[in-house]
């Protein structure tokens, strides 16, 4: 537990140090726990009443869904995102040249994961200040986030396939860059 705790330390302050160790040592069930609570703490706080949006979504009467199925099907989605992610990131990797492995990118990147638990005093924040203040407070908190997120991905795979930092970024926007092409061309090929 307590090496747990330095790695999540070392997450936070010094990302380089705790990807090296994390990649050499490969301790996934140590990081897919971090990455199941992290992403259950986000989903609790972005989603405060998820059987309501999956309700709405699905065109379900009010209060049909309970809790419980759905944290199930978050706990199964978030670890499977995880899964192809690395996935996508390792392939492009391997494309441009990086000898490292999966599993030591998969427990990176789960690791990575670690500061969506900061967007609950984010919401808390944006709660207690009820007003346009505490909106923008949380969009610019929530973006410095999302940017530290990526940053921590993007060191996670410069240590794993010991790249440097612009095959790291290539790595890791290469994907994102074909899914927005290969969205707009599904929306173009339905529009025409």
């Amino acid at each position: 537990m307590l090496e747990l705790l330095d790695t999540l330390y070392e997450v936070l302050t010094v990302p380089t140090v705790a990807f090296r160790g994390v990649i050499e040592k490969k301790p996934l069930g140590r990081t897919m726990v971090t990455a199941l609570i992290s992403s259950v703490i986000f989903a609790y706080v972005v989603l405060p009443n998820p059987p309501h949006l999956f309700e709405a979504i699905l065109g379900l009467k009010r209060g049909s869904l309970h809790m419980a199925p759905l944290v199930f099907v978050w706990l199964s989605l978030f670890p499977l995102a995880l899964v192809i992610q690395a996935g996508l990131f390792h392939a492009v990797a391997r494309l441009l040249h990086g000898r490292g492995g999966y599993p030591g990118l998969l427990c990176g990147l789960c690791f990575a994961t670690f500061p969506l638990v900061f967007f609950a005093p984010l919401a808390l924040i944006r709660a207690l200040i009820d007003s346009t203040l505490g909106q923008v407070l949380y969009g610019i908190g929530s973006l410095i986030l999302i940017l530290w997120i990526l940053w921590l991905h993007i060191a996670a795979v410069r240590q794993n396939y010991g790249f440097r930092l612009g095959r790291a970024i290539a790595t890791c926007l290469i994907p994102a860059f074909l899914a927005v092409v290969l969205l707009l061309a599904a929306i173009l090929s339905v529009a025409f």
